[in-house]
């Protein structure tokens, strides 16, 4: 089994009672790249948590090679994956390159000694997301946006073989949220790395993810190939809003506009059999 395979084995989670996730199996198809997309509330990024290990589920488990993300040390878990999560603190006092290093922590040597290669990977990571410049500057003096890119540099220092983003491109304009898709793209491309990401631009997601998870009131709906998950019909159904497929010259994916008078009159609520789940 690759050590790059994340699974979700009947994995369920309540919160007060309520549950926000419901039995869920999935596997991240390796060295791919899958999108998690669904409505405001439809538990995406607890979903993204409990495959990090963040939160545990109170039914079914989370594997990782095979082996439940309980029994992996932290430590070892840290370096085979990493979360970029919705929101963090931004740590009064650091410099950009201090925080970045922290991605190092798994790495590093006894008493957290940094090695030659640890602050090779600092610089190439902080090269990466274009914030070489920034590196002595203090995160507390950074734009939202700056910010951003500095926790992906953090994340990216980490050397994983899984990356878990869950919404990236918040506080982004759309220069550098394009410049971001690309870079976990090219990484994805480069070093076979395997991704998942929570998106909410369906039209990024089409173009820069392979697969797609589709998610609604805490249930999988849908799981396959992103050309063949999502249409019109289904964002209609799950997003409330009608659109019209075109696919520009020199596109290679469709685009998905929303039409003049886009929201349906009801979000309809799809029940979906298990077959349904898994589109080829």
């Amino acid at each position: 089994m690759s050590n790059h395979t994340l699974r979700l084995n009947q994995a369920s989670y309540r919160v007060n009672g309520k549950q926000v996730i419901k039995p869920i199996s999935l596997e991240l198809a390796p060295g791919r790249i899958t999108a998690i997309l669904g409505p405001n509330g439809s538990g995406k990024s607890t979903l993204l948590k409990m495959l990090s290990g963040l939160i545990t589920p109170d039914g079914g488990e989370v594997l990782l090679a095979g082996k439940p993300l309980l029994q992996w040390h932290r430590k070892a878990l840290a370096r085979k994956l990493a979360l970029l999560p919705q929101h963090s603190p931004v740590p009064l006092g650091m410099s950009v390159s201090e925080l970045v290093a922290c991605g190092r922590y798994p790495h590093a040597g006894p008493f957290g000694r940094m090695k030659s290669s640890d602050h090779q990977a600092i610089n190439t990571a902080l090269a990466r997301v274009d914030m070489a410049d920034f590196a002595k500057t203090r995160v507390d003096h950074l734009s939202g946006g700056e910010m951003q890119r500095v926790w992906l540099a953090m994340i990216l220092a980490q050397e994983t073989g899984i990356l878990l983003l869950d919404e990236p491109t918040s506080w982004l304009d759309i220069a550098h949220q394009l410049q971001l898709l690309d870079i976990v793209r090219t990484l994805n491309r480069e070093q076979n790395t395997t991704v998942a990401w929570v998106l909410h631009d369906l039209n990024q997601a089409l173009q820069f993810s392979d697969d797609v998870v589709l998610m609604n009131h805490g249930d999988l709906l849908r799981k396959g190939r992103a050309d063949r998950v999502i249409d019109t019909e289904v964002i209609a159904d799950v997003f409330g809003v009608k659109t019209t497929r075109v696919q520009p010259e020199g596109y290679d994916h469709c685009l998905f506009l929303p039409s003049a008078n886009s929201t349906t009159e009801h979000l309809l609520q799809p029940v979906l059999s298990v077959s349904d789940k898994e589109v080829a």
